[in-house]
């Protein structure tokens, strides 16, 4: 909740009497001028020397109905480039900044101890993302970026920069809990020393959580400051020294497995035991406040809009009359077909609404519910091709109330993402998300705000395996923890089946494919595969209804019929960007054609399935009177680890999901010729992590090859990386295998 405008005035009013804040950066540490690095990072393409990252907040009144507080950033970082490398990262700088007079200063000291300082007048706005090791460690926070041109970088340079930035954080606009900072210690090169420093004025807090190693925070001494009339700026720090790089290791999590820590600066409120309104700023280590949580998120579920009014009012009327008429076996029945009733509405009234209509705002995700959201800009989910996402909260509360219009209950489900950590591990809104779970006859599902495509019961890879609280509707004060299991490798596959056959000239290889895919593994490739909006017609057709006329309902255009005059353009480009993935795995000689065969959008086992023709190429290489055929490329392109992965591995293994790759190829036998080379086709890694497992024979004028490889689990302690290295080295040989075609 935020403050009364009587307590903002009661603050803001007593400004510090200081005659002169301290500058940031006005100390430069000893660790700053060193120009060697230790002789175990020699052979590091750079080291950073130093880095010192400072914040400040003080208080301002600019007038009676502001309330500000400004936010002042320092960042030093100074790095020793000692390779080539180095070099060709280090000659762009790239900085962010906040607020209109954010600035750098950058210079390169020589190995002859000359400095040459670079004129940033010139720096021009970067668009694009830019290098981890230039970015802000703000969690999110709208960020300017710029780049400049260094020119005559030499190995053994150092490089030493400065950056500056300023910005007002209205209160009323945003909130008393200000963007957090989420990071970890351990960065893309050695660190030698850094250091984070914080200071705050009366009436603030700091909460902070040192995670997985990360050093403690320390009360400053020398940098907090008090005057005569009882203000105070105080600051606390702490620091970290010898820092090995941060290892770029697949399947890791960083804050789950990295020294990293979780900070943030809040002004006491209201609702706040240990308030003491303008008191000296104290540490918080406290999680989160599940109570607080509780009245936060609750008007989620149950924030009624004219959208979520027309929404509701269809489906209900649709499903109350199909239930009426005995459509229903089960309850669990009845749940499904509301989901999808739901998204039908929602994609009429976006297809066929006004574009750029107010409801096309509400149901897409651009008005937002106020209280859970107007105070942190929150990440919109990623949309693909053609993908339209509804808004959390209008998908919360319309589902929910639909449900409970059928007399069915269900529950908002917050929650901290996989990336986060646990739930005692977190501490700021910002680390949270929601969704609905409901109850059906032998499970929970729990749903995140559809999009064109989900189907129900489909988890999204960062809901598994979470922790959180659902919010119940029956009563007040109802929540409940709940942990969301993971899914299983049988929940999530991808299967492709393929008939290939050799040329006349036995320089090309037809092929036909079936591909088949089934959970999360659908993610990437069913929004492309349902470019052309296909769907969209079975949807209106079986969800019709013609609702009644109520108050504060939006109408919307409802029948039968979809036109889609695109259609035919849309059909090329899908084989258009079909034809270019394959492209990515194979040297195509021609891509024949692509056929939708299930859309992949309804049901249990609700599976995305298309077919496609194409020739390969250059996998046939003549020797003698036989040819010799590459035949494991058809697996695609295979993970090759590094010969340092083959050894060891630094964190815990963290997969998005579990999942069954299968692969299964008829091969036509040439008239005229024999198959050699077909038991070193067969593989059986098998373990308690993971398999590779292959079987190849000969079947009347078939070689008949089938492959499965299978990740079993979505986590994984990194002692158990030797599981992962025996099934992944196993498929990357198949891959890599050959027959011959013998002449008879």
């Amino acid at each position: 909740m935020l403050r009364s405008f009587f307590l903002f005035v009661l603050i803001f009013s007593c400004a510090l009497s200081f005659a002169q804040v301290p500058q940031l950066g006005a100390t430069i540490e000893d660790e700053f001028k060193g120009t060697t690095v230790p002789d175990k990072w020699k052979s590091e393409s750079a080291v950073i020397i130093g880095q010192k990252t400072e914040y400040m907040f003080t208080r301002l009144s600019l007038n009676k109905k502001s309330a500000v507080v400004r936010i002042n950033e320092y960042v030093h970082k100074r790095i020793k480039l000692q390779d080539k490398h180095s070099l060709e990262n280090f000659s762009t700088f790239y900085y962010t900044t906040m607020g209109a007079d954010g600035s750098a200063e950058y210079k390169v000291i020589k190995a002859s101890g000359k400095e040459v300082t670079i004129d940033m007048k010139n720096a021009i706005q970067e668009e694009k993302d830019i290098p981890a090791i230039y970015k802000s460690i703000l969690l999110k926070m709208n960020l300017k970026a710029m780049k400049m041109a260094i020119p005559d970088l030499e190995v053994g340079d150092i490089i030493d920069y400065t950056v500056r930035s300023t910005i007002d954080w209205d209160l009323r606009e945003h909130g008393i809990e200000f963007t957090p900072f989420i990071f970890s210690l351990a960065n893309e090169y050695p660190t030698m020393y850094q250091m984070y420093r914080f200071s705050m004025v009366n009436g603030m807090k700091v909460r902070f959580k040192g995670l997985h190693g990360a050093p403690n925070i320390k009360y400053d001494a020398k940098s907090s400051l008090r005057d005569e009339k009882g203000g105070s700026l105080i600051s606390y720090y702490f620091t970290d020294k010898d820092r090995e790089k941060s290892s770029d290791e697949r399947w890791s999590l960083s804050y789950r497995s990295t020294p990293t820590v979780k900070f943030s600066v809040v002004l006491y409120s209201d609702n706040d035991s240990e308030s003491k309104y303008l008191g000296e700023a104290i540490v918080d280590r406290s999680g989160l406040d599940v109570e607080q949580i509780y009245k936060r998120y609750v008007g989620a579920g149950a924030y009624m809009t004219p959208a979520v009014n027309q929404l509701v009012g269809y489906t209900v009327e649709y499903m109350a009359k199909k239930k009426a008429e005995g459509a229903f076996k089960t309850d669990d029945d009845m749940i499904k077909e509301t989901y999808y009733c739901l998204r039908k509405v929602f994609l009429e009234t976006y297809y066929k609404g006004p574009v750029h209509s107010e409801l096309e705002k509400e149901l897409s995700g651009k008005k937002l519910y106020k209280q859970v959201l107007a105070a942190e800009k929150k990440e919109q989910k990623e949309e693909r091709e053609d993908e339209i996402r509804m808004n959390s909260v209008t998908f919360a509360t319309a589902l929910r109330v639909a449900l409970a219009g059928l007399g069915i209950q269900s529950e908002l489900f917050v929650y901290v993402p996989k990336k986060y950590g646990i739930w005692r591990e977190a501490m700021f809104n910002a680390e949270l998300d929601f969704g609905l779970r409901v109850k059906l006859k032998k499970k929970y599902v729990y749903m995140d705000a559809f999009n064109n495509f989900d189907a129900f019961g489909t988890l999204y890879p960062y809901m598994e395996n979470v922790e959180g609280y659902a919010i119940g509707y029956t009563e007040a004060n109802s929540y409940f923890r709940a942990l969301v299991p993971a899914t299983t490798a049988a929940d999530n596959v991808e299967k492709q089946d393929y008939t290939l056959a050799f040329s006349d000239a036995m320089d090309v290889i037809k092929a036909e494919r079936k591909s088949s895919y089934l959970g999360a593994e659908k993610l990437d490739v069913i929004a492309k595969a349902n470019l052309t909006r296909d769907y969209l017609k079975g949807d209106f057709e079986k969800y019709f209804n013609v609702p009644k006329s109520k108050k504060n309902e939006i109408p919307v255009e409802t029948s039968t019929s979809y036109e889609n005059p695109d259609r035919e353009l849309k059909e090329k480009e899908r084989s258009e960007i079909f034809e270019k993935e394959l492209k990515g795995s194979f040297d195509v000689d021609k891509y024949l054609g692509f056929d939708l065969i299930n859309d992949g959008r309804y049901g249990d086992t609700a599976w995305l399935q298309f077919s496609e023709k194409f020739t390969l190429k250059k996998m046939i290489s003549k020797a003698g009177k036989n040819y010799i055929v590459d035949i494991g490329k058809i697996l695609g392109g295979q993970i090759k680890l590094e010969p340092s992965e083959l050894t060891t591995r630094q964190n815990d293994i963290w997969m998005p999901y579990a999942r069954t790759i299968e692969n299964n190829l008829v091969v036509a036998i040439p008239a005229g010729y024999t198959v050699e080379g077909v038991k070193e086709l067969e593989y059986n890694v098998d373990n308690e992590s993971g398999a590779f497992v292959t079987k190849a024979s000969v079947e009347g004028d078939n070689l008949v090859i089938n492959c499965r490889k299978l990740y079993k689990k979505s986590f994984d302690k990194k002692e158990l990386w030797p599981n992962y290295v025996a099934f992944l080295e196993a498929a990357y040989k198949f891959s890599q295998a050959k027959i011959v075609l013998k002449k008879k």
